[in-house]
């Protein structure tokens, strides 16, 4: 069964649950990580709060994919993703490879939710896609130049950051461009 595409190209309800879910994701994940700093000390409460916020989020994504509001998800993405990050610990080859592949994958994930919401748009959200996607990508290639440029005075660049900018000024470039057509 296909999920009923909102009439709205971006739906305030949309973007309601977008926050809330971006939201309790964050919430979520550093009050777990908190809690697994003290797991000693209080670990019921600190666990069940971040578990609770986790699964808050989970329902509001839920309901954003129900509807089929996809780019909402791809703004999730850019925020989920820095979260993610490997922890400072000595890994090993193995480790750094399971990353790669994991990472991969959410990037894959994210091309074919983009050609899946391109594929079932008309022609004028098509339009807005395609707008998004070249706006966003030379805000990235800007970027990424600008970060060669200055690479000896800046932090290591992770391929996730990349990855987050991309989806994050997709979405940006997607609500204005919604935004101004719907005017």
């Amino acid at each position: 069964m296909q999920p009923s595409l909102s009439t709205e190209p971006m739906s305030r309800r949309g973007l309601a649950e977008f926050v809330g879910a971006a939201a309790t994701l964050v919430i979520g994940v550093v009050v777990l990580q908190r809690a697994g700093l003290v797991y000693l000390e209080r670990p019921y409460a600190l666990f069940l709060l971040g578990f609770g916020a986790l699964f808050i989020c989970g329902a509001l994504v839920f309901r954003i994919v129900r509807r089929g509001e996809y780019p909402w998800i791809f703004g999730l993405a850019a925020i989920a993703l820095p979260l993610f990050q490997p922890s400072a610990a000595p890994y090993g080859a193995r480790d750094r490879v399971v990353f790669a592949v994991r990472d991969l994958v959410l990037l894959a994930t994210a091309v074919l939710f983009v050609a899946r919401s391109i594929r079932r748009a008309d022609e004028l959200e098509r339009r807005v896609h395609v707008q998004a996607v070249t706006w966003s990508f030379t805000a990235v290639v800007v970027g990424l130049v600008s970060y060669a440029m200055a690479e000896d005075a800046l932090p290591p660049l992770h391929a996730t950051w990349v990855a987050s900018a991309l989806l994050a000024s997709w979405v940006a470039a997607w609500v204005y461009e919604s935004a101004r057509y719907q005017r």
